[in-house]
């Protein structure tokens, strides 16, 4: 099991975050002893204009209730964030469907290539990029019926070679009878080995990609 926490980087924040609360609360302490002082030295003969005196209340109402906000976002999103962590950790060790385009040789083996079609195919074609975006592999998969496919990869390029470690991108390219392009969705699945939280977002690691909590479109297991 993989599990990454980013804990200096989440230290800098909270000190950032401390940093901006006293940045924050020294404003409001110098507006309201502004105002104080203010108030203590106006001419008894020519007080305060009322309505000035109510604007400058209605700024400071305004201010604290920014201030307010600002904690209560703070408050949201540190909830959120553990609530992602907690259901990302719960996830280890089941099978995931998600959104993506990368497939990965390691010494288990290759990936399966995961796509959807919507729509039936007459001609369907799979383009395999290694990690510098260079076309390593096209596979011609012929004519495919609407819906969910998954293929095996062996690994090999154009030329029939072993490719290295790593992770691999592909692209399901598929037209209809009249030549027509379709709409492809591309997915990855595999099984969850570990979680990642690094710049406050959450990520599972799946088949040694790094994949969004937000992309998964199926959990089994």
């Amino acid at each position: 099991m993989i599990t990454t926490v980013a804990t200096n980087r989440n230290t800098a924040e909270s000190l950032s975050e401390s940093a901006s609360a006293r940045q924050a609360n020294a404003t409001k302490e110098q507006f309201l002893r502004l105002l104080v002082t203010q108030l203590q030295h106006q001419d008894p003969l020519n007080p305060m204009d009322a309505r000035e005196f109510t604007a400058q209340l209605a700024q400071f109402s305004l201010v604290e209730q920014a201030l307010e906000t600002n904690q209560q976002l703070k408050t949201l999103n540190l909830y959120e964030t553990s609530a992602n962590n907690a259901r990302a950790v719960s996830l280890i060790g089941k099978e995931i469907l998600a959104q993506g385009d990368k497939v990965t040789i390691s010494d288990s083996g290759v990936g399966q290539l995961c796509f959807r079609l919507l729509g039936e195919s007459a001609q369907t074609q799979v383009h395999v990029y290694d990690p510098a975006g260079r076309l390593v592999r096209s596979l011609d998969l012929g004519k495919r019926s609407s819906g969910e496919h998954s293929i095996s990869w062996d690994g090999l390029d154009q030329q029939g070679r072993a490719l290295g470690q790593g992770t691999y991108s592909f692209q399901v390219v598929a037209k209809d009878a009249k030549g027509k392009s379709l709409e492809v969705e591309q997915y990855l699945r595999g099984t969850v080995q570990g979680a990642t939280f690094r710049q406050g977002a959450t990520s599972l690691l799946v088949n040694n990609v790094p994949v969004p909590i937000g992309s998964i479109l199926e959990v089994r297991g």
